[in-house]
């Protein structure tokens, strides 16, 4: 009985052995094939239309600001403008008082006829002289005071010239004592009462932006690429597929002190300086002042194709010669059916005409590959039997 007992045990732990041991087979045959982890990346990346590796953030501005400030020797009489009011070239912008010119003007005037008046006596008394002479006076002594009258009147002549000079400058001041605007814009801000900004310089009278002609505002780290004459692409934030070419005419030397929102497109976070560039763009149809863009340097990517043009590597066919691409769901590997367009046999590309968006994430086709297979990010490099992520 005992010995029955005991083989019973053993067959019952024989085949529990068993039973463990298949399960462990069986799941290491329906997991091992997705324990590999597969690179994936995404469409817009691997098409090239994702360009915010080298992109920065600017601001439609006016072309030209002008400030005005006031001649500190003056005084303002009259401001014919307010903030937001829209000026044409020619309007009056504020008037200096002219009072005290005017005043000056007159006085100098009477300064002038004053001397006028020595001039004439003066002349009358040298004739004076030459009569006495005429009359047998003392030839020497008479001259003598002919000379100092003459030199009377030598410094009288050269008084007027001068008062005359300040006159003619009184005058210029009275004539453009109205200041008038220089270009067609927008006021952007009138200080009456002075004042200085955050940076502690003197605020202006009034400031204009020009309108009309239109040109990006963008920021650049020390670190950036970004240099006069580059050409840049900028492209609008609302649809990037809308963009504009331009020049970059201006690199301050200078970084910012203020705190704009502008950020580069790296993501460092180390702190560095900022320093304002301008763009001057070949159009400016369908942007508005204060819009906010991207502006990224011209390599070429301005002429990629619309719509999605994928490398022919990536597209792979079932046994009925479906397309059909590897696509990442979930972190999981899994096919997808595509529709295939055109074809680009120069750049190896195919258009994906559906199935397939910019911000699905792809892997490169590879027979070995199974649905349900895990997916990343990170590309592995192995060196010397070491995995690196990069």
């Amino acid at each position: 009985m005992k010995k029955n007992t005991r083989i019973t045990i053993i067959v019952s732990l024989c085949i529990m052995i068993a039973a463990i041991g298949i399960y462990f087979l069986l799941h290491a045959f329906q997991t091992g094939s997705s324990s590999e982890t597969i690179y994936v990346q995404k469409v817009s990346t691997v098409t090239g239309s994702s360009y915010t590796e080298n992109r920065y953030s600017g601001v439609v501005e006016s072309q030209e600001t002008l400030d005005i400030n006031q001649d500190s020797s003056k005084t303002i009489a009259d401001i014919y403008v307010e903030a937001g009011q829209e000026v044409k070239k020619g309007d009056k912008l504020f008037s200096y008082d002219t009072t005290e010119a005017s005043n000056s003007i007159a006085q100098k005037k009477l300064d002038i006829e004053a001397q006028n008046n020595e001039i004439e006596a003066q002349n009358n008394t040298i004739a004076d002289y030459r009569a006495e002479i005429n009359n047998g006076g003392d030839k020497v002594e008479i001259q003598a005071r002919i000379n100092d009258a003459n030199y009377a009147i030598r410094q009288a002549q050269n008084t007027i010239k001068s008062t005359q000079t300040e006159i003619d400058q009184l005058n210029k001041q009275v004539e453009t004592s109205t200041v008038i605007a220089t270009i067609d814009g927008i006021i952007k801000e009138v200080n009456r009462d002075g004042g200085t900004d955050q940076n502690g310089n003197t605020k202006p009278l009034i400031s204009i932006t020009q309108t009309g002609e239109f040109r990006v505002k963008g920021t650049i780290s020390e670190m950036g690429s970004i240099s006069e004459g580059s050409s840049v692409i900028v492209r609008s934030r609302i649809n990037e597929d809308q963009i504009y070419k331009g020049t970059v005419t201006k690199v301050e030397t200078e970084p910012q002190t203020d705190n704009n929102n502008f950020y580069s497109g790296s993501d460092s976070g180390e702190s560095a300086s900022k320093y304002p560039f301008y763009v001057t763009l070949d159009n400016n149809d369908g942007l508005m002042l204060g819009q906010h863009v991207y502006i990224e340097p011209d390599n070429g990517q301005s002429s990629v194709k619309q719509g999605i043009w994928l490398d022919s590597s990536f597209i792979a066919y079932d046994d009925n010669g479906n397309p059909y691409v590897w696509v990442s769901e979930k972190e999981k590997l899994k096919k997808r059916k595509v529709e295939l367009g055109e074809t680009d046999d120069e750049m190896y590309t195919t258009e994906i005409k559906s199935g397939l968006s910019k911000d699905d994430y792809i892997a490169w086709v590879d027979d070995s590959y199974k649905e349900g297979m895990k997916t990343t990010t990170e590309y592995q490099m192995e060196t010397d039997g070491e995995t690196y992520a990069s």
